[in-house]
């Protein structure tokens, strides 16, 4: 069904529902959308921020843990305790007696966090204040890979009575050799690292948990999550490191995944929040929203259908009239009433007045226009009978050279032999092909006669003459151009004429012949009018004697160029600054000649 056959009531109606109805819904969509975006984004932000102010806070125990633990490396026991010889228990039994009584309570001292702490020696033998036997020979097959680094956090395990502890270790450096020669295990209470991680909430069902540098959960807050592997879709994404959170799962599921990694430790924090405990309150104001629009609509529904019907009438005999008026009569008037519907019939009564009136207007403006048009043939007429005839020029210029011969005066002599030869040129038709080296000869004539004029006038010109021979042009293509840079670009700004240049370049179409001057130039407005003129004038305007930007002499050539040669050939301005100009002229080869 086409919409002009619709009743105004159904119009009303689709108007309603499309500029009212599809809006609100489309930015309420939007709305929610960017809302649900907001929210995801702030949650991502705070649970970064909360991840980095973990790892810091766990970079700051973990350095402490370095610091206090520090001095236990470099100390002489230690040093003689890994040097040993396994089999010399005596030394054994006394170096673990001094080091438990010396040593090993300085270092703890009010320090509630360490739980134990264990010598290895890579020949054999070992000491722990507290002893752990099967931890520590879990300790020597590892150690029997020859870590490189000095600090590295092995995971959480239970020691024999059940206690939950994070095992550490630190590489302990021989003095003399400077090689590997055992690790100093210790064993940290896991209280500490828990506090620091359950300071932070995320929501109801939120976990932050620790992933260690080998993919394994280090802290989880299910104990049987300890020392699993990653899922296989975290572990993609934490090594393709785009971005530091992604989402996972759909729907209701949808969980927001954060994590950061710390370059002292290589721990990184995991946050997992659900993304329907952030969204509880807005989906609540959505549905409340919503209930409340779908009200709003049926009321404004039913308002607006009211309405119609009380305008239908109305609208009805108004378009009755309407229909006699495309019939031709405009004798008809519509009724006038007091409201919206009357002011309608008041603009009905003046438009069919208006309109009258325009007629009776354009009988009268068609009469004018053929006035007019009798006007301007009068007018070329005038101009035509105005004219001087060019022969009676050539033969005065002739009497006025010989007088001159006569009287010895070589530059008037020389000046009327050019302007002859000018005069002479220009009597042909100039719809004339003749070749550009022809062309060029009648240009010199003129800029010879300049010279005269301006002695300090430079010439300077890049042609060459054999080629100039195959290109095909009209007559008066060039000079016309040339004599446009004096006077356009010299003599209108009250200038001395300076510089002439003409340049030529060759291609598989013809010519490009630049020519030069360092007037004034004209402003950037003028000449993208001339170059669109150029590069769209249509065949119509081609014929038309006037120029549709003012002067005639470049619209005249260029027009002339197109007729005969087609496109690309014609004018184009190249450049035109405060400095100079350049106008190029584009000509084609003689139809013989191959390049």
């Amino acid at each position: 069904m086409r919409i002009k056959t619709l009743t105004i009531k159904v119009k009303l109606v689709l108007l309603f529902f499309g500029f009212f109805c599809v809006p609100f819904l489309v930015l309420g969509k939007f709305w929610y959308d960017r809302s649900m975006e907001t929210i995801e984004d702030n949650a991502i932000n705070n649970s970064q921020q909360l991840m980095r102010q973990m790892n810091y806070n766990l970079d700051v125990y973990f350095s402490d843990i370095k610091k206090a633990t520090l001095p236990l490396l470099a100390n002489s026991l230690v040093q003689q305790f890994v040097k040993i010889d396994p089999n010399n228990q005596y030394d054994y039994y006394d170096l673990s007696s001094r080091i438990r009584s010396d040593l090993i309570p300085n270092t703890v001292y009010n320090r509630d966090d360490i739980y134990g702490l264990s010598i290895i020696s890579l020949k054999g033998p070992y000491y722990s204040n507290i002893a752990f036997s099967d931890r520590v020979d879990v300790y020597r097959k590892k150690f029997a890979e020859n870590y490189e680094e000095n600090f590295r956090i092995l995971g959480i395990s239970r020691t024999g009575d059940g206690t939950e502890v994070i095992t550490v270790f630190r590489r302990i450096i021989d003095n003399e050799t400077y090689v590997t020669a055992g690790y100093l295990i210790i064993d940290l209470s896991l209280n500490r690292t828990t506090n620091i991680i359950n300071q932070a909430e995320l929501g109801k069902t939120g976990i932050i948990s620790i992933v260690n540098t080998d993919g394994r959960y280090l802290y989880h807050p299910d104990s049987k999550m300890w020392k699993q592997p990653l899922p296989g879709l975290y572990q993609s994404r934490f090594a393709s490191a785009h971005s530091p959170y992604f989402t996972n799962g759909v729907g209701a599921d949808k969980t927001i995944v954060v994590y950061n990694r710390s370059a002292a430790t290589g721990l990184t924090i995991v946050s997992e929040v659900p993304l329907r405990e952030l969204m509880e309150d807005l989906i609540y104001f959505r549905n409340l929203t919503l209930g409340f629009v779908v009200l709003l609509i049926g009321l404004a529904f039913v308002t607006i259908l009211s309405f119609s019907l009380s305008i239908t009438r109305a609208l009805s005999h108004l378009m009755n009239l309407m229909k006699k008026v495309e019939m031709g009569d405009l004798s008809i008037r519509a009724p006038l009433r007091k409201d919206e519907i009357g002011s309608l019939n008041r603009g009905f009564n003046l438009m069919l007045e208006d309109l009258n009136r325009l007629i009776e207007m354009m009988h009268i403006s068609h009469l004018k226009e053929k006035e007019m048009a009798i006007h301007q043939r009068e007018s070329k007429l005038q101009m035509l009978q105005a004219r001087i005839n060019p022969h009676f020029l050539y033969n005065t210029l002739g009497v006025i050279n010989a007088y001159a011969i006569i009287a010895k005066v070589k530059p008037i002599s020389q000046m009327t032999v050019r302007l002859s030869d000018m005069f002479r040129y220009s009597i042909d038709n100039p719809e004339d092909t003749v070749s550009l080296a022809e062309e060029i000869q009648h240009m010199f004539n003129y800029i010879h006669i300049q010279q005269e004029r301006y002695q300090s006038l430079e010439v300077d010109v890049d042609l060459d003459a054999e080629r100039l021979k195959d290109i095909h042009t009209l007559r008066l293509t060039v000079q016309p151009i040339v004599e446009n840079a004096f006077i356009h670009g010299y003599e209108d700004y009250s200038m001395k004429p300076e510089y002439i240049g003409l340049r030529a370049s060759y291609d598989d179409s013809g010519v490009r012949l630049q020519i030069i001057d360092k007037g004034r130039g004209m402003e950037p407005d003028l000449v993208d009018t001339y170059n669109h003129a150029f590069a769209c004038m249509s065949e119509e305007q081609m014929l038309q004697a006037s120029s549709p930007f003012g002067g005639i002499g470049m619209w005249n050539v260029h027009s002339r160029l197109r007729l005969e040669f087609g496109e690309p050939y014609g004018l184009a301005i190249v450049m035109s600054e405060s400095f100079g100009t350049i106008v190029e002229i584009r000509m084609p080869y003689r139809k013989e000649q191959s390049v």
